[in-house]
């Protein structure tokens, strides 16, 4: 069985992501990974026995030739995955367990937002802002270039934002800040808590 996109359980963002851009990015930028990461695979016989985040986490039972594209859009399907996941169209309270440890790790959950978003801005180019759960369970920030993953470092994400210029550039032009600001408007935080309370160790 090869791996699957997600399903959304949303239709539209709008107004803080219009329908075009997530209409590309869904089903153009994500459904590629998706479909490059199955071909490269399926060429080496994989057997899909394992979750994406297994292999993720053990890219040494994949083969040298072409493993450098199947990290590549692993990481891409991962990273997608992950930022389809976390968004709603319905806004809602961050449970009070989630922000407890926000503001245990952070000071507030005003200077979470700001880190993050510092965070993003950061970015050169390509790439991913993170919160990561560490092998502790402590919580952080992290930035990726390009498609790499989390997991490749030895975190757990639990929250993404995109920050791939495919994102936001026909809603935002060259504005990623005020992507950032408005996309935490839509973020589901009882999923971020649920992936939290999901890889507890």
């Amino acid at each position: 069985m090869e791996y699957k996109r997600i399903t959304l359980d949303y239709k539209s963002l709008d107004p803080y992501i219009d329908d075009r851009t997530l209409d590309l990015h869904y089903n153009a930028h994500y459904r590629n990974y998706t479909d490059k990461l199955n071909k490269y695979l399926n060429d080496i016989n994989y057997d899909y026995k394992d979750s994406p985040i297994y292999l993720a986490k053990h890219i040494d039972i994949l083969p040298m030739e072409n493993r450098d594209e199947i990290l590549f859009n692993l990481g891409g399907y991962l990273n997608h995955s992950l930022y389809f996941y976390n968004l709603t169209n319905k806004k809602k309270d961050i449970p009070i367990e989630l922000l407890n440890l926000i503001n245990k790790y952070f000071g507030s959950f005003s200077l979470f937002k700001e880190e993050f978003i510092d965070m993003a801005m950061e970015v050169k180019g390509s790439g991913y802002t993170f919160l990561v759960m560490d092998k502790n369970n402590k919580l952080r920030i992290i930035n990726t270039s390009n498609q790499d993953t989390p997991y490749y470092y030895g975190f757990t994400p639990i929250m993404t934002i995109d920050v791939w210029e495919h994102a936001y550039y026909l809603k935002y032009t060259y504005l990623r800040k005020k992507y950032l600001e408005n996309i935490f408007d839509i973020i589901d935080f009882d999923k971020v808590y649920k992936l939290y309370l999901d890889n507890i160790v």
